[in-house]
């Protein structure tokens, strides 16, 4: 989906969020164009699937009582044929991993978001990581495309350089924004955006489309602030201000590579 058809068709995307970063992550989505909702209710499930072009589920907050839930959310959106997207927090830390286990071995992944080290464990690669944050060094294009492999899933990994890998076409974006590293819940919107651009129909270039969002936003952002809290305000400001056109540039100016 282009940015464009997202204000037109204003995709309503499905939120099972952690209670850090919920307000920011529906921001994103609300000034791109497209219709957040949260809910953390089974009941409300079937409802808000049916409603929901995108289903995004966040495991940075995960509580052992809400596992059958959150399967139950991921089968509910396979049945109905909406996009799955994993934000799988800190998963290489043992007790978070389980959770992500057991929702891929009962319902099918479309993409899965995370950073290096994120990434890293579905690849079955070791990079080092402290908490939720990326720390290692490795070969991010080989780490994304084994992931992909392994799982079946289309995967973004964002970080310095970001990787788009569905296991047999691989894309990079090669610009670094350090100040989208130092507020906590870009990378929760980022797996958002990625719902919001996937509301059509699953694809790499849509998963792309959505890294380059937050990307050249944050490159605006950047140039015009250069403290984290005034940061986040203008990052909102800048992905709100983004044109069709811009975003166009950015993806045929060099910064993407197969």
């Amino acid at each position: 989906m282009k940015l464009s058809e997202i204000k037109d068709k204003k995709p309503l995307v499905f939120n099972y969020a952690n209670y850090v970063t919920p307000q920011f992550v529906a921001n994103v989505v609300n000034v791109i164009g497209g219709s957040p909702i949260m809910a953390r209710e089974l009941e409300e499930f079937p409802d808000l699937v049916a409603a929901s072009d995108a289903v995004v589920i966040n495991s940075g907050t995960w509580r052992r009582s809400e596992l059958l839930e959150t399967i139950k959310l991921a089968q509910l959106a396979n049945q109905a044929g909406k996009v799955v997207v994993l934000d799988p927090v800190a998963v290489g830390i043992p007790s978070r991993s389980l959770p992500v286990v057991a929702l891929m071995a009962d319902a099918q992944i479309d993409i899965i978001r995370g950073n290096a080290a994120e990434i890293a464990w579905f690849a079955g690669v070791d990079f080092s990581s402290q908490g939720i944050d990326a720390t290692g060094n490795g070969d991010v294009r080989k780490i994304a495309l084994l992931a992909a492999e392994k799982t079946g899933a289309i995967i973004a990994l964002s970080g310095k350089q970001d990787v788009i890998s569905d296991g047999h076409t691989t894309l990079t974006i090669d610009v670094d924004v350090p100040l989208l590293a130092t507020n906590v819940g870009t990378g929760d919107a980022l797996s958002a955006l990625i719902g919001t651009y996937n509301g059509d129909g699953i694809s790499i270039e849509n998963t792309m489309r959505a890294m380059a969002t937050m990307k050249l936003a944050g490159v605006k952002a950047s140039k015009k602030v250069k403290t984290p809290g005034y940061f986040v305000n203008q990052l909102l400001d800048e992905l709100y201000l983004l044109s069709e056109n811009e975003l166009d540039a950015f993806i045929n100016g060099g910064g993407i590579h197969d």
